[in-house]
Protein backbone atom coordinates (compact mmCIF):
# COMPACT_ATOMS: atom_id res chain seq x y z
CA UNK A 1 0.00 0.00 0.00
CA UNK A 2 1.83 3.11 -1.11
CA UNK A 3 0.36 6.48 0.48
CA UNK A 4 0.43 10.00 -1.62
CA UNK A 5 3.27 10.99 0.56
CA UNK A 6 4.34 11.06 4.22
CA UNK A 7 2.41 12.79 6.92
CA UNK A 8 3.44 13.35 10.10
CA UNK A 9 0.61 13.99 12.95
CA UNK A 10 1.18 15.49 16.35
CA UNK A 11 -0.86 14.62 19.33
CA UNK A 12 -3.21 16.83 19.29
CA UNK A 13 -5.29 18.85 15.90
CA UNK A 14 -8.08 21.46 16.71
CA UNK A 15 -11.24 20.28 15.33
CA UNK A 16 -12.98 23.10 12.87
CA UNK A 17 -10.61 25.18 14.42
CA UNK A 18 -11.16 25.42 17.91
CA UNK A 19 -15.54 24.67 18.26
CA UNK A 20 -15.32 24.91 21.86
CA UNK A 21 -13.98 28.27 21.62
CA UNK A 22 -14.62 29.94 18.71
CA UNK A 23 -16.53 29.98 15.99
CA UNK A 24 -16.66 26.93 14.08
CA UNK A 25 -14.51 26.77 10.56
CA UNK A 26 -13.67 30.57 10.75
CA UNK A 27 -10.43 32.42 10.85
CA UNK A 28 -10.64 33.54 14.39
CA UNK A 29 -10.93 29.73 15.27
CA UNK A 30 -7.69 29.02 13.64
CA UNK A 31 -6.00 31.73 15.31
CA UNK A 32 -7.51 30.44 19.23
CA UNK A 33 -6.35 26.72 17.89
CA UNK A 34 -2.87 27.92 17.38
CA UNK A 35 -3.02 30.32 20.83
CA UNK A 36 -3.86 27.34 22.59
CA UNK A 37 -0.92 25.00 21.70
CA UNK A 38 -2.12 23.16 18.84
CA UNK A 39 0.37 22.82 15.83
CA UNK A 40 -3.01 21.90 13.49
CA UNK A 41 -6.30 22.40 12.64
CA UNK A 42 -9.08 20.59 11.02
CA UNK A 43 -11.63 21.86 9.17
CA UNK A 44 -14.56 21.23 6.43
CA UNK A 45 -14.91 22.33 2.88
CA UNK A 46 -17.48 23.02 0.56
CA UNK A 47 -17.88 23.95 -2.58
CA UNK A 48 -19.53 27.86 -3.38
CA UNK A 49 -21.71 28.55 -6.22
CA UNK A 50 -18.40 29.94 -8.22
CA UNK A 51 -16.36 27.10 -7.94
CA UNK A 52 -14.34 27.78 -5.10
CA UNK A 53 -13.59 25.76 -1.90
CA UNK A 54 -14.87 27.48 1.42
CA UNK A 55 -14.77 26.76 4.96
CA UNK A 56 -18.26 25.06 6.02
CA UNK A 57 -19.65 21.77 7.56
CA UNK A 58 -23.41 22.23 6.81
CA UNK A 59 -24.90 22.42 3.51
CA UNK A 60 -26.72 25.31 4.62
CA UNK A 61 -26.28 29.09 7.07
CA UNK A 62 -29.11 27.43 9.83
CA UNK A 63 -27.01 26.46 11.96
CA UNK A 64 -24.02 29.55 12.04
CA UNK A 65 -25.78 32.25 10.46
CA UNK A 66 -29.60 31.63 11.21
CA UNK A 67 -29.85 31.68 7.28
CA UNK A 68 -31.75 28.63 5.08
CA UNK A 69 -29.66 29.36 2.41
CA UNK A 70 -27.39 27.15 0.70
CA UNK A 71 -23.88 26.86 0.83
CA UNK A 72 -23.70 25.92 -2.72
CA UNK A 73 -26.29 28.66 -3.98
CA UNK A 74 -24.07 31.88 -2.80
CA UNK A 75 -20.97 32.95 -3.98
CA UNK A 76 -17.31 33.17 -2.16
CA UNK A 77 -18.14 36.72 -1.51
CA UNK A 78 -21.19 36.34 -0.11
CA UNK A 79 -20.51 33.94 2.26
CA UNK A 80 -17.62 35.39 3.17
CA UNK A 81 -19.62 38.57 4.66
CA UNK A 82 -21.13 35.62 6.71
CA UNK A 83 -17.71 34.69 8.07
CA UNK A 84 -17.49 32.19 5.64
CA UNK A 85 -13.53 32.24 4.80
CA UNK A 86 -12.30 30.77 1.87
CA UNK A 87 -9.71 27.97 1.57
CA UNK A 88 -7.25 30.32 0.14
CA UNK A 89 -7.67 32.30 3.30
CA UNK A 90 -7.58 29.63 5.55
CA UNK A 91 -4.30 28.20 3.97
CA UNK A 92 -2.51 31.43 3.71
CA UNK A 93 -3.33 31.89 7.89
CA UNK A 94 -2.40 28.62 8.79
CA UNK A 95 1.25 29.13 6.76
CA UNK A 96 1.64 32.42 8.99
CA UNK A 97 0.19 30.94 12.46
CA UNK A 98 2.81 27.54 11.42
CA UNK A 99 -0.11 25.50 11.73
CA UNK A 100 -0.90 21.93 9.43
CA UNK A 101 -4.28 21.89 8.06
CA UNK A 102 -6.60 18.59 7.80
CA UNK A 103 -8.91 19.83 5.37
CA UNK A 104 -11.97 17.43 5.57
CA UNK A 105 -13.83 17.45 1.91
CA UNK A 106 -17.73 17.16 2.34
CA UNK A 107 -19.74 15.48 -0.23
CA UNK A 108 -21.85 17.86 -2.82
CA UNK A 109 -23.17 15.50 -4.96
CA UNK A 110 -22.65 15.54 -8.37
CA UNK A 111 -20.19 18.69 -7.84
CA UNK A 112 -17.92 16.46 -5.76
CA UNK A 113 -15.22 16.21 -8.08
CA UNK A 114 -15.18 20.17 -8.46
CA UNK A 115 -14.76 20.68 -4.80
CA UNK A 116 -11.57 17.89 -4.85
CA UNK A 117 -10.58 19.73 -8.19
CA UNK A 118 -11.01 23.31 -5.70
CA UNK A 119 -9.11 22.17 -3.26
CA UNK A 120 -6.21 20.85 -5.32
CA UNK A 121 -6.11 24.27 -6.79
CA UNK A 122 -6.30 26.22 -3.62
CA UNK A 123 -3.11 24.20 -2.50
CA UNK A 124 -1.46 24.86 -5.17
CA UNK A 125 -1.95 28.40 -5.18
CA UNK A 126 -0.59 28.39 -1.55
CA UNK A 127 2.65 27.89 -3.62
CA UNK A 128 4.49 26.85 -0.38
CA UNK A 129 1.00 25.43 1.94
CA UNK A 130 1.63 24.33 5.56
CA UNK A 131 1.76 20.44 6.22
CA UNK A 132 -1.56 19.30 4.66
CA UNK A 133 -3.77 16.40 4.41
CA UNK A 134 -6.79 16.63 2.98
CA UNK A 135 -10.00 13.78 3.94
CA UNK A 136 -12.96 12.40 3.81
CA UNK A 137 -15.62 9.81 4.68
CA UNK A 138 -16.32 9.45 0.45
CA UNK A 139 -13.36 7.45 -1.23
CA UNK A 140 -15.28 8.86 -4.43
CA UNK A 141 -13.85 12.14 -3.54
CA UNK A 142 -10.54 10.77 -2.11
CA UNK A 143 -10.15 9.05 -5.71
CA UNK A 144 -10.86 12.85 -7.39
CA UNK A 145 -8.12 14.05 -5.28
CA UNK A 146 -5.98 11.74 -6.53
CA UNK A 147 -6.41 12.27 -9.63
CA UNK A 148 -6.56 15.85 -9.37
CA UNK A 149 -3.37 16.01 -7.21
CA UNK A 150 -1.65 12.72 -6.48
CA UNK A 151 1.33 14.16 -4.57
CA UNK A 152 -1.22 15.94 -1.98
CA UNK A 153 -1.66 13.32 1.39
CA UNK A 154 -5.09 12.26 1.35
CA UNK A 155 -6.26 10.95 4.71
CA UNK A 156 -9.25 8.23 5.16
CA UNK A 157 -12.30 9.13 7.21
CA UNK A 158 -14.04 6.18 9.37
CA UNK A 159 -17.08 6.51 11.77
CA UNK A 160 -15.85 3.15 12.87
CA UNK A 161 -14.47 0.09 11.18
CA UNK A 162 -17.08 -1.51 9.13
CA UNK A 163 -16.38 -4.83 6.79
CA UNK A 164 -14.74 -3.88 3.56
CA UNK A 165 -12.47 -1.32 5.34
CA UNK A 166 -9.27 -1.95 4.34
CA UNK A 167 -10.62 -2.96 0.59
CA UNK A 168 -11.22 1.00 0.93
CA UNK A 169 -7.81 1.58 1.92
CA UNK A 170 -6.26 -0.31 -1.14
CA UNK A 171 -8.71 1.97 -3.73
CA UNK A 172 -7.65 5.42 -2.20
CA UNK A 173 -4.11 4.81 -1.13
CA UNK A 174 -4.25 7.08 1.78
CA UNK A 175 -2.04 8.83 4.17
CA UNK A 176 -3.34 8.78 7.35
CA UNK A 177 -6.70 7.23 8.86
CA UNK A 178 -8.99 9.12 10.61
CA UNK A 179 -11.66 7.27 12.33
CA UNK A 180 -14.53 7.80 15.42
CA UNK A 181 -13.73 7.58 18.90
CA UNK A 182 -16.95 6.53 19.97
CA UNK A 183 -16.99 2.97 19.36
CA UNK A 184 -13.40 2.32 18.95
CA UNK A 185 -11.18 -0.21 20.82
CA UNK A 186 -8.19 -1.46 21.61
CA UNK A 187 -7.94 -4.18 18.57
CA UNK A 188 -9.54 -1.84 16.01
CA UNK A 189 -6.51 0.78 16.72
CA UNK A 190 -4.15 -2.21 16.84
CA UNK A 191 -5.74 -3.04 13.41
CA UNK A 192 -5.53 0.28 11.81
CA UNK A 193 -2.39 0.95 13.12
CA UNK A 194 -0.99 -2.28 11.68
CA UNK A 195 -1.68 -0.96 8.48
CA UNK A 196 1.67 1.27 9.23
CA UNK A 197 -0.34 4.53 8.52
CA UNK A 198 -0.85 7.52 10.93
CA UNK A 199 -3.96 7.05 12.99
CA UNK A 200 -6.52 10.75 13.94
CA UNK A 201 -9.00 9.54 16.63
CA UNK A 202 -12.14 12.41 16.29
CA UNK A 203 -13.80 13.95 18.71
CA UNK A 204 -12.09 13.40 21.75
CA UNK A 205 -12.70 16.54 24.59
CA UNK A 206 -11.87 14.28 27.50
CA UNK A 207 -8.50 14.22 28.60
CA UNK A 208 -8.83 10.70 30.10
CA UNK A 209 -10.02 9.55 27.26
CA UNK A 210 -7.20 11.54 25.03
CA UNK A 211 -4.58 9.70 27.26
CA UNK A 212 -6.09 5.79 26.76
CA UNK A 213 -5.82 6.22 23.00
CA UNK A 214 -2.24 8.02 23.30
CA UNK A 215 -1.55 4.68 24.89
CA UNK A 216 -3.38 2.03 22.28
CA UNK A 217 -0.89 3.67 19.86
CA UNK A 218 -3.38 6.37 18.06
CA UNK A 219 -1.12 9.38 16.78
CA UNK A 220 -3.35 12.15 16.97
CA UNK A 221 -6.33 12.93 18.55
CA UNK A 222 -8.60 16.12 17.22
CA UNK A 223 -10.86 17.83 20.12
CA UNK A 224 -12.99 21.05 20.14
CA UNK A 225 -10.94 22.27 23.02
CA UNK A 226 -7.39 21.63 21.83
CA UNK A 227 -6.51 24.10 25.11
CA UNK A 228 -7.56 21.15 27.72
CA UNK A 229 -5.90 18.33 25.69
CA UNK A 230 -2.38 20.21 25.21
CA UNK A 231 -0.06 18.76 26.74
CA UNK A 232 -2.34 15.96 28.68
CA UNK A 233 -0.24 13.06 27.75
CA UNK A 234 2.44 14.79 30.26
CA UNK A 235 0.11 15.13 33.06
CA UNK A 236 -0.10 11.97 34.19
Amino acid sequence: MTPAAAIALPRVIGHRGAAAVAPENTLAGLRAARDAGARWVEFDVRLSADGAAVLAHDPTLERIAGRKARIGRLTAAALAAHAVPSLDDALALCAALGLGANVEMKYCGRRSPALARAVAAAIRRAGAPPPVLVSSFRPSLLLALRVAAPAIPRGLLMSRLRPGWRGRLRAVRPAALVCGARRLTAPDCAALKATGLPLAVYTVNDPNLARRLWLWGVDAVITDDPGRLVGADRDG
